[in-house]
């Protein structure tokens, strides 16, 4: 009686030894990749390395960027962008006389000249937005002792040419001549605005 029940006893350690083994083997880690830092509370947790870096934010949004790659798409974008931009050497001052030659229909491939109108006046505000993409710019006219003021999108497909009639310039800084005296300085023919907007002229009937 004692010997069978030895044996009895002897197989069921040899049934819980298999049985803890094969635990074991069922919850070892699925990669062999050695973890960077072991989980503290389990043994066979695995710990993922961490994710790479995120990549460095770039300098510039991407809406300005699109907006400077439509810009630079425009036929005379460089030469548009210099006459109305805020600090070119060559920019318009407020005071200048345009004139717009715009189509009354987008060109198409059916009709690719379609009828244009011209009008002239002095450029009395501009703005720019969107890194040049909606510049604008507003001239103002009288029309039979009328003041009329029409504003152009400067980016626009209904924009055919952009023509300067003259400039208006500022008398510049005071010349000094050999002998150290201050000459008096040259009139412009046409002088700037003191101002960036024009408006003070819809108070004057004549202008």
């Amino acid at each position: 009686m004692d010997k069978l029940g030895r044996q009895l006893q002897r197989l069921s350690l040899q049934a819980t030894a298999s049985s803890s083994r094969s635990f074991s083997t069922s919850l070892r880690p699925l990669s062999s990749t050695p973890s960077v830092e072991p989980y503290p509370f389990s043994s066979t947790a695995r710990v993922l390395p961490p994710s790479p870096a995120p990549p460095l934010k770039p300098t510039d949004s991407l809406l300005r960027t699109l907006n400077a790659h439509l810009t630079s798409q425009h036929s005379n974008s460089q030469t548009y962008l210099d006459l109305f931009s805020r600090r070119s050497k060559l920019r318009l001052l407020p005071g200048s006389v345009l004139t717009v030659t715009s189509y009354s229909t987008p060109p198409t491939t059916e009709n690719p000249t379609p009828a244009t109108t011209v009008f002239s006046g002095v450029l009395i505000a501009s703005r720019r937005r969107h890194q040049g993409r909606d510049t604008s710019i507003r001239l103002r006219n009288l029309v039979g002792r009328t003041g009329v003021e029409m504003s152009f999108k400067v980016f626009s497909p209904l924009i055919k040419d952009i023509k300067v009639v003259q400039r208006a310039e500022t008398s510049g800084p005071a010349v000094l001549g050999k002998d150290g005296v201050e000459l008096q300085r040259r009139k412009p023919a046409l002088p700037a605005a003191r101002r960036a907007k024009m408006y003070f002229v819809r108070d004057q009937p004549n202008r």
